[in-house]
């Protein structure tokens, strides 16, 4: 009994030291403006009208190397969404903000965070009412382009927009 004792006691420790070691996998994007609650940092497609989803009325961004500032040709982009954003008071923002593979993931996800802010400070200006709008750093874990060059670094520069309905 004792030999018996020792394995079960030997067994249940090998597997808690297992488990305590095992990934959660990848961590949420850091949200920002407003309480953290799950819908506001994460889409998911399950129910479409209560998640955020991506609208083709919605025009993405893009950023300079290194930078936060609202390029002026992206300037028209925002101020169409701004336009359809004031059009449908119904809706909530989300706000993503990424940046390419290139620098730490802490500073990815920071600028990642000014760029998403940058955003929504000019829909603000613009008259989106700022209770809709919320942000997300994603630093550069969800890239549109997995390639290691220029072309696709730029693509990865972005800020991206997605709605719910309230």
């Amino acid at each position: 009994m004792s030999v018996r004792f020792h394995l079960i006691v030997l067994s249940a420790l090998v597997m808690s030291v297992g488990l305590a070691g095992c990934d959660s996998g990848p961590s949420a994007p850091v949200g920002q403006a407003g309480p953290a609650q799950p819908a506001r940092t994460a889409a998911a497609a399950s129910a479409p009208s209560r998640e955020f989803a991506a609208v083709a009325e919605l025009r993405n961004i893009h950023f300079d190397l290194d930078q936060a500032k609202i390029r002026s040709s992206d300037a028209r982009l925002l101020q169409d969404n701004a336009r359809w954003l004031k059009s449908r008071r119904d809706m909530t923002i989300l706000i993503g903000g990424h940046a390419d593979e290139r620098g730490s993931d802490d500073y990815n996800l920071k600028l990642g965070e000014r760029r998403a802010n940058a955003v929504r400070s000019y829909l603000i200006a613009q008259g989106v009412e700022a209770d809709r709008v919320t942000t997300a750093t994603y630093g550069e874990r969800n890239p549109v382009c997995p390639e290691h060059t220029e072309a696709c670094w730029t693509k990865n520069r972005r800020a991206e927009f997605q709605v719910k309905t309230r």
